[in-house]
């Protein structure tokens, strides 16, 4: 990076931050494998008390953040350059990129399959399996995973991409820039360690989910392809196969790896998206699109506050808290990681392709996906919400379509290795980044580091297939740990418009 340019550096591991969160990980991993029942129990617990408090305060933040990631877009600050030069990537590849590493795997499972939890279990005392309920599935699905999650990735980018090209804070640590916010402040030695381990701990907990619902998908893909039976040894040599994947990704570097791997990933969605509008129910698709952009539009304001006090259905909690609570565990990630690759953009770019070129990419593919998945139940072609596994039963879904049977399987279990593997390699560069003192002279962690990390990633997924659990756990687990990333967001942007003012920006 500029930072460095004609200074020789080695990448330096902190090792007091790395082992303690490593063991942090691994004592979990134990626990959960020893004693999962007292385990899931106690996450329980402390999940139940967070919710009775904070289940508010999170959606009154993400609101407020797609209005202060629309403001900083739009406003002068827009107009900051990060960096000397031109932009380092195509923005075909920038984009690619940028949808890979967040929640590219996740939402390309649920893209079929989300719509028929909002046709199941309707929000605002709709009547399950009705008309109604079938008109909102869709629209809800474009809400939880649009321009709210997306606006939560942007809102870690910019204070970051600030400190470090703006700034010229020679670190792509959270803790760094957060420091450097602190300025002279006496804790500020200590408040650094733990916001370190606030993000390491936050972003495995995250990815947790991402291989918890992952690996299980590809294994259905496997078993539909080939023939096979689901078991815990095949979960594990899938298992095994991303992780030694995603490792070579994390040795060959963002440019060789990363870069390639996303763009034939991003190349490969787009035809199967293209194949099922084409081959499936596109006037349907089409029009159902149409109908719920526009609904979700018009009752964006009221889904993004709807806590249900009267019924107590529990709707929020059990989907959109936990959504926008996954998306602020991978917050830091995403930070880190688009600081990495936004060399020679605006601030202004930066936002805008996250919040709205990601939020179009995330409708077109919830958009065709869930409509051909509900047409499909509506005309009883396949009925995915009787389904036994949702994995599963994707993969029955697609054989709706021509060549159903195995050709778009293949593609599909193709698709989401490349994600999958694509957002775990974007996950071990910010780990790596977060547990090291420096950086070497382009502005990497060390590749040992990253093995290591890449490793770590998978002892959480690989400890509750082994036990046959599920992954509730880490489901509570990411909304307990987003509670700490928002206050630690909300002091960024204390210092940030900090910054704006000394800087004239």
């Amino acid at each position: 990076m500029e930072n460095n340019l004609n200074k020789k550096q080695k990448a330096i591991t902190d090792v007091p931050v790395a082992a303690a969160c490593i063991i942090i990980v691994a004592v979990f991993v134990a626990l959960v494998c020893i004693f999962q029942k007292a385990t899931l129990d106690i996450v329980g617990n402390i999940f139940n008390a967070v919710i009775a408090v904070a289940a508010e305060p999170i959606l009154w933040f993400v609101l407020l953040s797609l209005a202060v990631c629309l403001y900083i877009a739009l406003s002068k600050h827009g107009n900051v350059k990060l960096g000397e030069g031109e932009p380092q990537y195509s923005m075909f590849s920038y984009l690619g990129m940028m949808l890979c590493a967040s929640l590219a795997a996740t939402a390309a499972f649920y893209s079929f399959i989300e719509w028929s939890y909002y046709y199941e279990s309707p929000a605002f005392g709709i009547e399950p399996y009705s008309e109604e309920a079938a008109e909102w599935s869709i629209t809800y699905a474009f809400f939880h995973w649009g321009f709210s999650c997306e606006s939560i990735f942007a809102l870690a980018a910019i204070p970051m991409a600030y400190g470090y090209y703006v700034r010229k804070i020679d670190s792509l640590r959270i803790s760094k820039i957060c420091g450097a916010m602190m300025g002279n402040f006496k804790y500020r030695g200590p408040l650094e360690k733990v916001i370190d381990a606030l993000t390491i701990i936050s972003i495995v907990g995250g990815l947790g989910v991402s291989l918890g619902l992952g690996i299980p998908l590809v294994t259905a893909g496997i078993c539909k392809i080939f023939g096979l039976q689901a078991s815990f040894l095949l979960n594990l040599a899938v298992l095994l196969i991303m992780a030694a994947i995603f490792t070579i990704s994390s040795i060959v570097g963002i440019d060789r790896g990363m870069k390639k791997l996303s763009d034939w990933t991003l190349y490969s969605a787009i035809f199967l998206v293209a194949f099922v509008f084409i081959l499936g129910p596109t006037e349907f698709i089409w029009s159902e699109l149409t109908y719920s952009f526009g609904k979700m539009i018009q009752h964006f304001p009221e889904m993004s506050l709807y806590t249900d006090p009267v019924r107590a259905s529990g709707f929020a909690d059990i989907n959109t808290i936990f959504v926008f609570a996954l998306a602020l565990t991978y917050a830091g990630m995403m930070g880190i990681f688009i600081t990495k690759i936004s060399k020679g953009r605006t601030l202004r770019e930066m936002i805008l392709t996250e919040v709205v070129g990601l939020t179009m990419g995330v409708m077109i593919l919830f958009g065709v996906n869930g409509a051909f998945g509900l047409h499909s139940e509506l005309t009883g072609a396949f009925e995915l919400t009787k389904a036994a596994d949702e994995q599963a039963g994707v993969m029955d879904l697609l054989g709706v379509l021509p060549l159903g049977e195995l050709f778009l399987p293949i593609v599909y279990t193709l698709v989401i290795i490349g994600m999958l593997t694509t957002s775990l390699d974007s996950a071990s560069f910010t780990l790596a980044t977060s547990s090291s003192k420096q950086l070497d002279e382009n502005g990497n962690p060390s590749t040992k580091l990253r093995i290591v990390w890449c490793a770590m990633l998978t002892l959480i997924p690989l400890s509750i297939i082994f036990v046959g659990g599920e992954f509730t756990t880490i489901r509570y687990l990411c909304i307990i740990l987003s509670i700490p990333f928002v206050l630690i967001l909300v002091g960024m942007y204390i210092g940030l418009f900090k910054w704006f003012k000394e800087d004239g920006n």
